[in-house]
């Protein structure tokens, strides 16, 4: 059976669950919680709900309607989605998973971190992608901004292209998980969690300074704020972004094969009947494309190499 990855529990994402599940594909909804819908204390204009309804609600129904045709909700952060072969590798900061399709439904989620000057630096030192762009700073310094496990994985990545890595938690704590924090302590990442007050460098990054005045000498900044969200993974997938939206075709599909995009990560009106539109239409090209060929049954990592 193959195995399909639908990042984001929300309108969109369930709406996607609900056709891959109902055609009898294996269909994995990674939800960590939260989301915009969640947030929503009554929405008086979604279909079929003249009185209204929360959107904790619509949640709830949208998962008990996707779980009752297969669909498993998946109650792990996703901190990275790569290439595994023919197929993709799903990592959550408790599992690793393979499947071979994936569509990202996160919502909006573009971040950046409360420092002066950022936005002159993107793309002159300031990254939001270490599996783009740590190779031109490969053997340089270079620190990652955030807090959580997706900040801590990040930093951990830096290490296969340069052994100069810090972590900046901007004057917050460091809440990875243990085992997450263990591994940054004993790899020799050093966690910086001063004020970060502005960025400096005439001629592309050089460095932060602190509130405290101090000077952190880096050439690339890392922005890994909260989660991975669908920006992210798609970069990390070599999908193009362009104003914090992912790009598709009108099909929902992205540049990466057998990877869609649908709901308030690719932009558009940011609504919830848009949303629940756009994960059936990622969902049934989805299908379509599993019909034109056979994919490998969806296995666990560690269960594949067992084999």
């Amino acid at each position: 059976m193959t195995g399909v990855a639908v990042i984001g529990g929300g309108p969109s994402g369930l709406s996607a669950a609900i056709y891959m599940a109902r055609a009898d594909r294996r269909t994995l909804v990674f939800d960590s919680g939260g989301g915009t819908t969640r947030d929503v204390d009554t929405m008086e204009n979604v279909y079929g709900f003249p009185d209204g309804v929360t959107g904790p609600e619509l949640v709830e129904l949208g998962r008990k309607h996707a779980t009752k045709f297969g669909a498993e909700i998946v109650e792990e952060e996703v901190v990275h989605v790569g290439l595994a072969g023919d197929s993709y590798r799903v990592e959550t900061t408790d599992d690793e998973y393979k499947i071979e399709g994936v569509i990202l439904a996160t919502g909006a989620d573009y971040e950046r971190p409360a420092i002066a000057k950022v936005e002159a630096y993107e793309g002159d030192g300031v990254s939001y992608c270490v599996e783009c762009d740590a190779f031109f700073y490969r053997d340089s310094p270079v620190a990652v901004v955030g807090t959580g496990n997706y900040a801590a994985k990040e930093a951990l990545m830096l290490l296969d292209y340069t052994d100069d890595v810090r972590l900046l938690t901007n004057d917050s704590p460091f809440e990875a998980d243990p085992e997450l924090q263990d591994r940054v302590d004993d790899a020799g990442i050093r966690v910086v969690t001063d004020r970060l007050e502005r960025l400096v460098g005439e001629d592309g990054l050089k460095g932060v300074r602190t509130k405290t005045g101090d000077r952190i000498d880096i050439d690339g900044l890392f922005v890994a704020l909260g989660t991975a969200g669908g920006t992210d993974i798609a970069e990390m997938l070599g999908i193009p972004v362009e104003g914090g939206e992912v790009q598709t075709d009108p099909d929902q599909s992205t540049t990466a094969e057998r990877v869609y995009a649908a709901g308030d990560v690719t932009g558009g009106h940011q609504q919830i009947s848009t949303s629940i539109g756009e994960g059936a239409r990622a969902a049934i090209n989805l299908l379509e494309e599993f019909r034109g060929a056979d994919y490998v049954d969806y296995k666990k990592i560690d269960d594949a190499a067992a084999d």
